[in-house]
């Protein structure tokens, strides 16, 4: 394995590399920006999956063969953007969505060529935001329904409006709230603690709070959005509270690394 380590200096902790979280140009690992290359990479580094928000910006074909790639590898897909920045007009869950059915046809078609979680984000469309809430708790309502239906799983993450200006739900409690209402078991949370951080709030505290609705967990030291280590959080009560809640899922490497590729591999291996 690259950097002096080999798979079970790992410990019992399994991470996910992500493909770009901003742009599909920009993925953790070195070794180019072909999909497959990286999953190969990730594998031979002792990845136990990987993270890709730009998934729904690749053809289907090259979907199908990530997923193909990743079951012969015998590895995961962590979470994928529904609606990832890019050309596409961006979704809004607080609008009216009379033919959901067909917005998710694409999605839905994509976690079934890969596996995953659906990473869903709730954006601001200036409306008033009591409506904005009441509508998009109807539509992720109906959508967790026919997510049920075709065995897809779906996540709400809140983000904080410093890195996603137009974030309609910023924190944990409330994207809690509406989890609640809805009680679909296809529906679930998604913890970054990046954004939880720009938000002040107690990741650790979260964690224990909503550990029957994570689906998700996303990892980066703050400031920076850099490799645990790097910044300030207290990734001690982070890895304790997962420990408490007996979290079996991946850690979703989400963050730009400041050093090269074996720094940030000793960084993760730390966690173990």
């Amino acid at each position: 394995m690259d950097g002096g380590l080999t798979p079970p200096l790992w410990g019992r902790r399994r991470f996910a590399a992500h493909l770009g979280i901003a742009s599909p140009d920009r993925p953790l690992l070195e070794g180019g920006i072909d999909p497959i290359a990286q999953i190969e990479r990730a594998h031979a580094l002792g990845f136990a999956g990987i993270t890709d928000n730009g998934l729904m910006l690749r053809p289907p074909e090259v979907q199908r063969r990530m997923g193909e790639r990743l079951r012969a590898l015998g590895m995961e897909m962590g979470s994928f953007t529904h609606d990832p920045p890019g050309e596409r007009p961006r979704f809004f869950w607080g609008a009216s969505q009379p033919d959901l059915d067909a917005a998710l046809a694409p999605t839905f078609a994509a976690a079934e060529r890969v596996g995953g979680v659906v990473n869903l984000v709730l954006l601001d469309t200036g409306a008033p935001r009591p409506d904005q809430l009441a509508r998009a708790t109807d539509n992720l309502g109906r959508a967790a329904m026919l997510a049920r239906e075709r065995g897809i799983r779906l996540a709400l993450e809140p983000v904080s409006r410093i890195r996603v200006p137009l974030a309609l739900v910023e924190h944990m409690a409330e994207a809690a709230a509406i989890v609640v209402r809805i009680d679909d078991a296809a529906f679930g949370l998604i913890l970054d603690s990046c954004h939880m951080a720009l938000g002040g709030e107690d990741i650790a505290a979260a964690i224990l709070a909503q550990a029957d609705r994570l689906r998700v967990v996303q990892i980066a030291d703050m400031p920076g959005r850099v490799e645990p280590g790097a910044g300030e959080l207290d990734f001690a009560s982070i890895l304790a509270a997962l420990d408490r809640i007996g979290w079996q899922g991946m850690l979703e490497a989400e963050f730009d690394p400041l050093g090269g590729e074996p720094a940030m591999l000793r960084a993760l291996a730390r966690l173990g």
